[in-house]
C-alpha cells in the first residue's frame, strides 16, 4: 500500500534528513476508503486553494516553528533498537487502552511514556458517553439515544462540521470499550442522563473512575508481555524512503532508542500544558484561563511529529471547559460553588451577561471566556449568605459525588476569602464597585434594574427562573471574580474513520493511527458538556478502535 504524505512538508524533512530521490516514491496515491479526501477537498476548495499546498487544508493554519520532522529510517542513529508489531506513543486513556487491546489481539506491543508512570489524566477522568447499544445500559433498562438520536444532537451542536464518518464509527462503536471492561471486572456505579429528559446519551461512572480502568489496561497489558518504556520521550517519527511510518525515535535513560513498528499509534494528550502552542491556536482566551490538567506534561510534540509527516490540522483553538472557578481558590471548593450559584453576573463594565444559571459546565466557561477580560463578577449580599448556609443550592457541585447540600460556615469561608484577596467585601455597591474597578452608576442601574426584575418575579432580559430572581439589597455586598477554566485542548490532526491519520489529500499517511486529544474531526468547537462524557468515550474509541483496525492491517 503505497505511502501518501505532503510532499512538500516530507521533502522538506527529507533534506534536512540527508534522504534523496523520494518523489517517485510518494506517487501514486490511492483515495481513501470512506470518503474523508472528499471532505479535505471541501474545506480547500471553501478556503479558495488547491491541495498542492499543505497549509491550505488546514482548519486552524500551522505555526510552522513547532513541527517536528520525522527522520528517515536509513539515516538512523540509536543506543537502542526494538521492533515491534505496534508502537504506541502516550499511556493516557486512549494510548494505555490501545496498548492492551492490541496485545490482546496477539500484536508485540511496545508502549512508549514520557513520564515515569502511566495513566495520564485518568486518575481524574469521571463520565463516559454511552448509547442505547451499549450492554450494561440495555441491561439496567435506561431509556438513552439511539445513535442516530445522538448523531442529530452532536451534529446540530457542531454546525455539521464534523467528519461524519467519524462520527457514525464512534457512534456505532463508542461502547466497545465498556463492554470489554465490563468483561473484566469493571464496575458501574451510576448511570445519568447528559441533559434533563430522560431520551439523551447516558453519562457512565465506573467505581474508582477511569483511574480503575487503567488499572485493568494494565493488568492486560503485564499479562501479555507488552514492552512498556516510562521515562522515554518521543522525539520524531520515522519514515521509510517511501514515507511510510516506521516507528519513532525516543530519547530515554539510556539514551536514543529506535521503536522500529509496522504500525504506529500517537496518543500523547493535545497541548495545553505548551505556553508557546496555546498562545499560537488559543490567544488570550487561552492564555487567561485557569489550566485544570496543569500537573501534566502535555506539550504537543505528538500532534507536530506528525504534521511533520504531513498530517493536517483541525479545530486547534477549540477546549474541554473546566466551567468556571473564583482565582485563587480550590476548583472544587465552597468558595467556587458560591460564585456558581444563580445570584447576579456582571461584567467589568456593570452589565449582566447573561441568565445566571449554569445547566452545564460548557455554559459558565463560555460567558466567562468570551466576557471583557475574561471573566465575570457574581454578586450576592448578606441574605444570599445566609441562603447558603441553611438552604439547598440551586446548582450542583461540580465533581461526584453530587450534592446541592448548603455549607453551614459559608459565611467563615467567605471571609477567610476576603483576607486572602480571594473575595471581596463591601458595605455599599458605590465601595464595592470602585474595589471590583467596574464603574460605579452602571454597577447601581443594572442592580436596580435587577431588583425591580426580582421584585415583578419576571426577567425581561433573560428570562430568568423567577425563583433564582432574588434581590441584592442587604449589605454587605460580595463579590467573586469567576474566571474560565480548560482542562485541556481539544483537537489535533485529522484521522478517518478508522484513527489513520490524514495528510492533504485525505488519504492515509501509512503506518500512522492517533487518537484523543492528538485527533481531529470529531469534536469542531469547545466540547459540550451536555454531551456528557463524549471526551473521555472518544479517547476510549480510538484507542480501542485503532488497535482493532492496526491489528488487521499489520496480519495482513
Amino acid at each position: 500500500m503505497g505511502s501518501c504524505i505532503g510532499r512538500r512538508t516530507f521533502l522538506k524533512g527529507a533534506a534536512a534528513s540527508g534522504a534523496v530521490a523520494l518523489a517517485a516514491g510518494l506517487a501514486g496515491c490511492a483515495p481513501s476508503a470512506d470518503g474523508q479526501a472528499g471532505q479535505v477537498a471541501s474545506r480547500q476548495a471553501a478556503q479558495g486553494a488547491g491541495p498542492e499546498t499543505q497549509s491550505s487544508a488546514n482548519i486552524t493554519p500551522v505555526d510552522e516553528s513547532f513541527v517536528i520532522q520525522p527522520v528517515v529510517e536509513s539515516s538512523v542513529a540509536a543506543d537502542e533498537t526494538r521492533e515491534a508489531d505496534y508502537l504506541v506513543i502516550g499511556s493516557g486513556n486512549c494510548g494505555l487502552l490501545s496498548a492492551a487491546r492490541a496485545s490482546e489481539l496477539g500484536l508485540d506491543v511496545v508502549l512508549m511514556e514520557k513520564e515515569a508512570s502511566t495513566g495520564g489524566s485518568s486518575f481524574g477522568t469521571e463520565a463516559h458517553f454511552a448509547l442505547d447499544t451499549c450492554a450494561y445500559v440495555k441491561e439496567q433498562g435506561m431509556v438513552t439515544w439511539t445513535p442516530s438520536e445522538a448523531a442529530d444532537y452532536f451534529n446540530l451542536y457542531n454546525q455539521f462540521h464534523s467528519s461524519q464518518t467519524l462520527v457514525m464509527s464512534f457512534l456505532n462503536h463508542c461502547n466497545e470499550p465498556y463492554d470489554w471492561w465490563i468483561g473484566k471486572g469493571a464496575k458501574v456505579n451510576q448511570l445519568l442522563t447528559s441533559l434533563a429528559g430522560p431520551n439523551t446519551g447516558a453519562g457512565m461512572f465506573f467505581e474508582g473512575k477511569a483511574a480503575a480502568l487503567a488499572d485493568i489496561d494494565r493488568a492486560v497489558i503485564e499479562e501479555n508481555g507488552v514492552v512498556v518504556l516510562t521515562d522515554t520521550r518521543a522525539t520524531n517519527l520515522v519514515v521509510d524512503d517511501e514515507g511510510k511510518v516506521v516507528g519513532a525515535l525516543a530519547e530515554g535513560e539510556n539514551g536514543t532508542v529506535f521503536v522500529k513498528a509496522k504500525a504506529t499509534f500517537v496518543g500523547t494528550g493535545g497541548f495545553g500544558n505548551n505556553p508557546d502552542m496555546v498562545n499560537a491556536y488559543l490567544g488570550e482566551r487561552g492564555n487567561a484561563a485557569i489550566v485544570g490538567d496543569a500537573m501534566l506534561y502535555h506539550n504537543g510534540d505528538g500532534i507536530n511529529m506528525m504534521l511533520g509527516v504531513g498530517a493536517i490540522t483541525g479545530v486547534l483553538d477549540s477546549v474541554q471547559p473546566g466551567g468556571i472557578q473564583v482565582a485563587d481558590t480550590d476548583y472544587e471548593g465552597d468558595v467556587t460553588r458560591a460564585g456558581g450559584e444563580p445570584f447576579l453576573w456582571v461584567n467589568r463594565f456593570g452589565q449582566r451577561v447573561g441568565c445566571e444559571y449554569w445547566t452545564n459546565p460548557t455554559y459558565g466557561y463560555a460567558l466567562a471566556a468570551w466576557s471583557p477580560g475574561y471573566f465575570f463578577y457574581t454578586l450576592f449580599d448578606a441574605s444570599l449568605v445566609r441562603r447558603m448556609e441553611t438552604e439547598d443550592f440551586f446548582c450542583q457541585s461540580k465533581y461526584l459525588p453530587y450534592t446541592y447540600d448548603p455549607v453551614p460556615d459559608m459565611g467563615e469561608q467567605l471571609e477567610a476569602a476576603v483576607s486572602a484577596g480571594a473575595a471581596i467585601k463591601a458595605d455599599t455597591l458605590e465601595e464595592l464597585a470602585e474595589k471590583a474597578s467596574i464603574p460605579s452608576d452602571a454597577l447601581k442601574a443594572t442592580v436596580e434594574a435587577y431588583n425591580e426584575a426580582c421584585e415583578a418575579g419576571f426577567d425581561a432580559e433573560f428570562y430568568k427562573d423567577p425563583s433564582m430572581l432574588l434581590p441584592l439589597a442587604e449589605p454587605p455586598y460580595y463579590a467573586l471574580k469567576l474566571e474560565c477554566n480548560r482542562l485541556s485542548t481539544l483537537c489535533g490532526v485529522m484521522i478517518d474513520s478508522d484513527c489513520k491519520v490524514l495528510d492533504e489529500n485525505g488519504e492515509w499517511i501509512e503506518g500512522l493511527f492517533a487518537g484523543g486529544l492528538d485527533s481531529a474531526g470529531f469534536f469542531m468547537a469547545d466540547y459540550n458538556h451536555a454531551f456528557s462524557g463524549s471526551c473521555s468515550s472518544f479517547s476510549f474509541f480510538t484507542g480501542f478502535h485503532a488497535a482493532d483496525v492496526a491489528a488487521a492491517y499489520v496480519k495482513g
